[in-house]
């Protein structure tokens, strides 16, 4: 009798103890409510922010619409897609970022390789802060800022006419593609634009839908250039429809929601 009440006794402590267990691995998913906003990096490893980085600090925006993250790395503007699965585990593993060159001493890159980490727990610590965690550490720690305003976002004829001259390329870094000059671009009122492309000039022409510019066949000269690589990459984002848009003296062309090209407007006398 004694041998089966002993038996029973284990049996229901088992049952007990699975059940706790269950209950205890239950993760909550994070409300997506909680994550809207803009977040500037308080710590990144431990490492106060401040520390890590000389000028501006990073920071993360999300949207749920397009299952979008962007932002800004210390100096690069960068964007990708990410997920957050039902156990918080968030991941972007391809996040693309703009190339400029950065004078301020900072940890960008090692912000953004610990932000592509997979499968970081994504959640909200006890004092509101956004924190991405590897195991028991805290590897990033955001905390809710005021996004800087944008002087001008409307893209037209008239905030498109001007001089722009190329400060950053997706898929290379400017200063090594365009050793002689870097690219520019000159876009008249009438839809036409004309430049150089690095050693070589160009012509085109674009239409424009809403923020959508659809360009023209470009045409350019054939001069023998030491290196032509740098101007097949930057003639080769006028072959498909760029959106456009416009903060204050800088003009951002994106493709599939990554930064392909950024210009810093010319008001200098030609």
């Amino acid at each position: 009798m004694k041998s089966i009440l002993r038996k029973a006794a284990l049996y229901v402590a088992a049952i007990a103890l699975t059940f706790g267990l269950q209950n205890c691995s239950t993760v909550k998913p994070i409300d997506k409510k909680d994550l809207t906003g803009y977040w500037e990096l308080k710590s990144l490893k431990g490492e106060d922010s401040k520390s890590a980085f000389s000028g501006k600090l990073p920071s993360i925006e999300f949207d749920f619409d397009k299952n979008i993250a962007h932002g800004n790395g210390g100096c690069n503007n960068y964007t990708g897609a990410f997920t957050i699965n039902e156990k918080n585990e968030f991941s972007a593993p391809n996040f693309a970022a703009t190339m400029m060159a950065c004078l301020q001493s900072n940890k960008e890159p090692e912000f953004l390789s610990t932000l592509s980490t997979p499968n970081l727990i994504v959640g909200l610590n006890e004092s509101g802060a956004l924190i991405f965690s590897q195991g028991k550490n805290v590897v990033l720690e955001f905390v809710k800022g005021t996004a800087p305003t944008k002087v001008n976002n409307i893209v037209s004829s008239e905030t498109l006419t001007g001089n722009w001259e190329l400060t950053s390329i997706a898929g290379g870094d400017i200063t090594d593609l365009f050793a002689e000059r870097v690219p520019n671009m000159s876009i008249s009122s009438d839809g036409n634009i004309s430049g150089k492309a690095g050693c070589n000039t160009y012509r085109t022409s674009y239409k424009q839908e809403e923020n959508t510019l659809t360009f023209g066949p470009a045409i350019s000269t054939k001069m023998a250039c030491p290196n032509l690589k740098g101007e097949q990459l930057y003639l080769s984002f006028f072959n498909s429809p760029l959106q456009a848009g416009i903060n204050g003296d800088k003009l951002t062309f994106f493709k599939g929601g990554n930064v392909v090209l950024e210009f810093t407007k010319d008001t200098s006398s030609k």
